[in-house]
């Protein structure tokens, strides 16, 4: 007679077959037999010190991935931001540009005006120089986006409108008939409703996203910072823990590992503050500078074409001259530091304009027009243009230096990120070597 012999469970094993095989456990081959099968390995591989040893291990891993990781889109994070703040900046300038160009523009027309026909090639040549490449200017920075596109878009518009008015006020000048002034009133009063409103725009989202750039640039520190400390603190505490369970102070693997991840996130941290200063000076230095100094050259230029357009229109003008002195106050103070000698050229047209203002004043207009225009030492035209030529020269050279000061700041983000990603790799498979020498002695 035959015996079914029911095998029982040996104490200590480490397997349950009963598990599997016992009344009430799912057929074998199916889904749940699998998960179970799973489950189980996965409870023996993690009992007792061996699994402890490999829940550091992993963790260890973990963290060093996350620094290698993180690290890396730290650095790349701020990187992109500068790269953003860098083409803002260039637009900016660009528009700040075409501002002046065409500011300067009409104060050429306006004042060559009064010559009533007699236009001084200078002034005229001057004139049609700012005006092309204001539009040239003009039609690169509304390519920009889709936002500056229609933005700009408007102000070419109105630009063509306004070279219009001119072309119709030079020709009735030419002819003699007042209403060539009023050709030129319209025009410089479109310049002034309908373009230098959407630069003005255009110039402030530039601004916008400049602050925006830096922000995240800001942001990008933080994000390091906090990868640093959770990766070292887990390296760290792994190793702390492994001289806690065994005989060694000091797992080399490990403890070198986290050294080299250390070395790698000082560098980083240097080439975080390195790109910082450097964009935080163009910004502070050269982009202030670039702006009060195009400010600056608006207002002025808005002055001189003020002064013309009240002695064409005579009798508009007063000894107050509300409208210049608005301008020409806003001239002044937009100068930055170091403009001593723009500001003494700005203080002689001043005293010229007054002179000008008292002629016109007190009945002698001719007088007035013929100090207007004149363009010897010693006149307001003469005045002016040596502020004009001063601050154009120093504006190019601040705005070059935006751009090449924006393209050195990150220099040094590329190597630390790199540097990043390769020791924090090298720090997990350093924790994991680590960890597994320890492992080797339980077998």
């Amino acid at each position: 007679m035959s015996q079914t012999i029911v095998p029982t469970a040996v104490s200590g094993g480490t397997s349950s077959p009963d598990v599997l095989t016992g009344p009430g456990a799912p057929a074998s081959g199916t889904l749940a037999a699998r998960l179970a099968s799973a489950s189980e390995t996965i409870r023996h591989y993690l009992s007792g010190s061996p699994g402890r040893l490999r829940i550091v291990s992993a963790v260890a891993v973990l963290a060093a991935v996350t620094v290698a990781l993180g690290g890396g889109a730290s650095l790349r994070e701020r990187s992109a931001a500068l790269d953003e703040a860098k083409r803002s900046a260039a637009h900016l300038v660009l528009v700040q540009s075409v501002q002046v160009r065409l500011a300067q523009a009409d104060a050429d027309v306006t004042n060559s005006f009064l010559k009533f026909g007699l236009e001084p090639v200078g002034q005229r040549l001057d004139y049609i120089t700012s005006i092309q490449n204001a539009s040239r200017d003009l039609t690169v920075a509304a390519n920009a986006s889709a936002a500056d596109a229609a933005a700009l878009g408007q102000a070419n518009a109105a630009l063509t409108r306004y070279t219009g008015y001119i072309g119709s006020a030079r020709a009735n000048n030419r002819q003699g008939l007042p209403v060539g002034a009023n050709y030129l009133t319209t025009a410089s009063a479109l310049l002034r409703s309908d373009v230098v409103p959407q630069l003005e725009k255009s110039a402030a989202n530039d601004q916008a996203r400049i602050d925006s750039a830096y922000s995240r640039a800001v942001h990008a520190s933080w994000w390091l910072a906090l990868v640093a400390l959770l990766g070292l603190g887990v390296l760290f505490w792994a190793q702390y823990f492994l001289a806690q369970h065994s005989h060694r102070i000091l797992n080399v693997p490990l403890a070198s590992a986290t050294v080299g991840l250390l070395v790698a996130l000082v560098f980083a941290v240097g080439a975080m503050a390195l790109a910082q200063s450097r964009a935080n000076h163009v910004r502070d230095d050269g982009l202030a500078n670039t702006t009060d100094l195009s400010r600056s050259r608006v207002s002025a230029f808005n002055a001189k074409s003020t002064e013309s357009l009240t002695l064409i229109n005579r009798g508009s003008g007063t000894t107050a001259d509300p409208a210049w002195t608005a301008s020409m106050k806003a001239a002044t103070s937009a100068l930055p530091s170091g403009s001593a000698s723009a500001k003494s050229a700005l203080s002689a047209y001043t005293a010229k304009h007054t002179e000008i203002r008292d002629l016109d004043v007190g009945g002698k207009w001719d007088k007035a027009v013929e100090a207007a225009t004149a363009t010897g030492a010693g006149s307001a035209n003469a005045a002016f243009q040596s502020y004009a030529q001063m601050t154009e020269k120093t504006l190019k050279t601040e705005a070059a230096t935006v751009t090449s000061g924006l393209d050195q700041a990150g220099n040094a983000l590329l190597p630390a990120g790199i540097l990043v990603v390769l020791l924090g790799l090298l720090a997990g498979i350093g924790a994991w070597w680590g960890i597994s020498l320890r492992l080797d002695e339980y077998r």
